[in-house]
C-alpha cells in the first residue's frame, strides 16, 4: 500500500468517518454540509493516497472494504485528538484571557480571598477576578439571577438550582481582648459566656443565627451589651474591650492586627462547612472553572 501523507487532508478524513458512520454518501454529505459528489471527489482522492480501495459499494449500499476497517479506527482516533488539542487550547486561551465574578461574606472577602486572587491573577494576568463583597443572604440569590459565576459561604442547605460543593471546613472560636482573663486559658466552654458583656450580631447574620442556636442548645444566656450586624465591627469593639464575642475562625488574621486572642470553644465544638455553590444547569466558563479549582487547592493547602 503506498500512501503519501503529506497529501492526505483533515476533509478527507472527515468524510471517511462521515460515511463509514453513515454508510451512506447522501447521509454522510448532509452531515458535513456538503454535496454528495464533494463527497464522493474526497473520497476518491484518499484512495488515491492509500493506492487501496477504502469502500465497497454497491447502488444500494456503502461498506467498509479491508483496508477501510483498518484505517476507520485510525483516523476516528485522529479526529478525537484533533478535537481535544483543539479544546486544551481553547481552554488554555480563555484562562488568559477571561472574567470571573464571585460573591462572599465581606469578612471571607476581606481576609482570605484577596491573596487568593492576586496569586491567581499572577499565574493568569489576563483573567479579571471580579469580587462582590455582600450579606450571606444575597449570595444564592446573586448565583442564581447569574449576576455571579458562583457564591462562597455558608449555607445550610444549597437553594432551588443551585449545586453546593465542600471547601473549607470552619469552626467558631472564642474572641476576646488581650487583657481579658480567658486570654490565658487554652479553651473556653460555651456556657462559661453566662453574664460576661457579649458583642452580638443581629438575626440577619448568618453567624448571628447560628451563634444564637449555639447558646439555646447549651442552655446559656448571655448578656447582650451591643449588637451589630457585620463581623468587622465584632471585631473592632472586641479589641475596645467592650465585650466578648464568637467568630468563624478564618477570621482569626484579621484579629492578629486589633491585639485580639483567639481561643477554642468547646463543649461543644462547633464546626460549619464554607461550599461553594454554582448554577445547577450553567456551566461555567473555563476561566471561571479554572479559579474555582484554584480556589479549592489554596483551601486545602490551608487547611
Amino acid at each position: 500500500m503506498i500512501i503519501q501523507p503529506n497529501h492526505v487532508t483533515l476533509k478527507q478524513i472527515k468524510a471517511f468517518v462521515a460515511v463509514a458512520q453513515a454508510g451512506s454518501f447522501t447521509t454522510a454529505a448532509t452531515r458535513l454540509h456538503l454535496t454528495q459528489s464533494a463527497v464522493s471527489v474526497l473520497i476518491s482522492e484518499l484512495e488515491e493516497q492509500f493506492g487501496l480501495r477504502l469502500f465497497d459499494r454497491t447502488t444500494r449500499t456503502v461498506q467498509l472494504a479491508d483496508a477501510g476497517r483498518d484505517f476507520y479506527p485510525v483516523a476516528e482516533k485522529m479526529l478525537a485528538d484533533l478535537h481535544n488539542a483543539l479544546l486544551s487550547s481553547k481552554e488554555l486561551v480563555a484562562k488568559k484571557r477571561g472574567r470571573v465574578a464571585v460573591a462572599a461574606t465581606p469578612l471571607m472577602a476581606s481576609i482570605w480571598l484577596p491573596n487568593v486572587i492576586r496569586e491567581y491573577t499572577t499565574m493568569y494576568p489576563g483573567v479579571s477576578v471580579i469580587l462582590q463583597d455582600t450579606i450571606a443572604g444575597l449570595i444564592q440569590t446573586k448565583v442564581r439571577d447569574g449576576g455571579v459565576d458562583f457564591g462562597i459561604g455558608t449555607f445550610e442547605k444549597a437553594g432551588r438550582e443551585l449545586v453546593a460543593e465542600p471547601l473549607m471546613s470552619d469552626t467558631l472560636v472564642l474572641a476576646c481582648a488581650a487583657g481579658h482573663p480567658w486570654a490565658s486559658q487554652a479553651s473556653v466552654a460555651w456556657r462559661e459566656l453566662a453574664g460576661h458583656p457579649f458583642v452580638s450580631l443581629t438575626d440577619d447574620n448568618s453567624v448571628g443565627q447560628l451563634i444564637r442556636k449555639c447558646f439555646a442548645d447549651a442552655g446559656v444566656e448571655v448578656q447582650s451589651a451591643y449588637e451589630v450586624s457585620h463581623l468587622s465591627t465584632v471585631v473592632g469593639m472586641v479589641a475596645a474591650g467592650l465585650g466578648v464575642s464568637v467568630l468563624p475562625s478564618y477570621a482569626k488574621p484579621i484579629t492578629q492586627y486589633y491585639n485580639i486572642q483567639i481561643r477554642k470553644l468547646i463543649e461543644p465544638v462547633v464546626r460549619r462547612e464554607v461550599s461553594v455553590i454554582t448554577r445547577q444547569d450553567r456551566d461555567l466558563s473555563p476561566a471561571a472553572e479554572s479559579f474555582k479549582v484554584f480556589l479549592k487547592a489554596h483551601a486545602t493547602e490551608s487547611s
